[in-house]
């Protein structure tokens, strides 16, 4: 018993200084866990400002590089300028000077039309101005009125700032005035000229009833002198067109025998004077029918009918040379 008890003493002693060295390593190593994490900690903090500091740099580098480039493209255009003007001539250096002046002008004109009362599109002065006032780009300060208002305090830019935008809000109604008018008067011309576009398309549908009814009219003469056995060559050559036509009625028209239109014209036309009275109704009847209507019919027989105009005073002339010669012929006869 008491062997065991000593074995079991030392036993506790070994068991208790082995769980103290296990607790120092584990202690020990805990340590240099956090001293590590603490070390990484301030690594950390560190880096942000190395980084801003960085940046930083990089930026004051890019404006400095910046800053030279601007200063050499500036000495670069004022040695280009200089070299120009070295090398022009007293020509362009007067008209280079005269368009600097010139600019100069249009931009102090500019800067004087900003301050002044009246608007530039007036084109008024003291001097020039239909109402006869040598101080009308002077603002008019209507104290009184201002005073009982409760505005006598404002200064003379105000109230001549304030005219200004009445004058200029004037100047816009009136050119809004002016587009109406101007708008109202285009409707009542396109107005009148679709009236008188109106009026023309009925005096053209009224001449074109009129040429019907006396077309109307030169065929019911026709078929009159038809039936009475006076017939014209008009009348004649005229039925042609109604037998072809797309209207064409049998039993309205009545039947006649379809003849060579030449022999029409060669049995109906004895003289000259009956070829021109028939080129005369071949034109007249053209005009009422339509001068593209049935255009290639009447062309080949006013060209008959000039032809045989042409035979008959040939013709004629033969006839009379040959009268005359007989005559010749006779008058020698009798002296010999």
């Amino acid at each position: 018993m008491g062997r065991d008890h000593k074995k079991h003493k030392k036993d506790r002693k070994r068991h208790r200084s082995r769980s103290r060295s296990s607790s120092t390593d584990s202690d020990a190593e805990r340590r240099g866990k956090e001293h590590k994490r603490h070390k990484k900690d301030k690594k950390r903090r560190r880096s942000p400002s190395r980084s801003s500091s960085s940046d930083s740099d990089d930026e004051r580098r890019f404006d400095k590089n910046l800053q030279e480039q601007r200063q050499l493209k500036k000495a670069q255009l004022r040695r280009q300028k200089e070299e120009m003007k070295a090398r022009e001539t007293p020509e362009e250096k007067k008209a280079r000077r005269m368009a600097k002046r010139m600019q100069k002008d249009e931009r102090r004109r500019a800067a004087e039309a900003e301050d002044t009362l009246i608007p530039p599109e007036l084109n008024y002065t003291n001097l020039n101005n239909p109402f006869n006032d040598t101080k009308l780009t002077q603002t008019f300060v209507w104290g009184k009125k201002l005073e009982k208002e409760g505005r006598s305090g404002l200064t003379q830019d105000q109230i001549t700032k304030e005219a200004s935008q009445r004058i200029r809000k004037n100047l816009t109604e009136a050119a809004e005035f002016k587009r109406i008018r101007d708008s109202r008067a285009a409707v009542k011309e396109d107005m009148e000229m679709m009236k008188r576009d109106a009026d023309l398309r009925a005096s053209q549908k009224t001449d074109s009833k009129e040429r019907e009814f006396q077309l109307d009219q030169v065929k019911e003469r026709t078929r009159i002198r038809i039936d009475q056995g006076r017939a014209k060559a008009i009348d004649l050559l005229s039925r042609y067109i109604r037998y072809a036509g797309e209207h064409f009625s049998p039993t309205a028209s009545p039947d006649f025998e379809l003849v060579n239109p030449i022999e029409y014209i060669r049995t109906t036309c004895k003289s000259i004077d009956d070829f021109e009275d028939l080129l005369e109704d071949i034109n007249t009847y053209r005009e009422l029918d339509g001068r593209e209507k049935h255009e290639v019919w009447w062309n080949d027989v006013t060209q008959v009918v000039e032809d045989e105009m042409k035979k008959k005073n040939s013709h004629r002339k033969s006839e009379v040379q040959s009268k005359l010669d007989l005559d010749i012929n006779k008058l020698f006869k009798q002296k010999n």
